[in-house]
């Protein structure tokens, strides 16, 4: 009976240092990806070439929508491509357009990045489309997920929610 007891114990012993080893593993992973999260999305920005992938708009009148359909915004080369809905008030707009003044490509200017103080970066810049002058100020966190409020001159300001990612390959046929 008391071999018994004490191969039992030594049965529960064992598990219980096993959980332990295997819940500090889990920690160590999670620790490890977050590390590598960082490490990633830093070198995504210092390379100055990146996509961001918005999910949600806040128009500044109105509520919050979901994006549904693919839209971003993708850095690199000094050129930007944006593909992005928008919802507000035109001060100034062209006659009969259909377009979103948010979908175009363009040189940009005024680029400067910053630490931010939670941790993460500012990204800003200046580009220009058909007859408007838009800042675009991306606040990335060290994950990637990333906030965009665009300024136009010419239109109300609109924010993005979103995820920084690298920009995808094109697959040739």
């Amino acid at each position: 009976m008391r071999h018994i007891l004490i191969v039992s114990l030594f049965l529960v012993a064992s598990v219980l240092v096993q959980a332990q080893e295997t819940k500090m593993s889990r920690k160590e992973k999670k620790a490890a990806q977050k590390a590598e999260m960082i490490e990633k999305t830093k070198a995504l920005i210092e390379a100055e070439a990146w996509q961001f992938s918005a999910t949600q708009m806040l128009p500044a009148k109105g509520r919050s929508r979901s994006l549904t359909t693919s839209y971003s915004v993708i850095l690199k080369d000094k050129k930007v491509d944006s593909y992005l809905p928008y919802f507000g008030e035109a001060y100034q707009a062209d006659y009969g357009s259909t377009d979103s003044p948010l979908q175009f490509i363009s040189d940009i200017t005024e680029y400067s990045i910053e630490d931010w103080k939670k941790g993460g970066w500012i990204v800003k810049f200046r580009a220009k489309n058909k007859n408007d002058v838009i800042n675009f100020t991306f606040t990335i966190s060290e994950s990637g997920s990333s906030s965009l409020n665009v300024i136009s001159t010419n239109r109300q300001s609109i924010s993005y929610y979103g995820d920084l990612e690298e920009i995808p390959k094109k697959e040739k046929k």
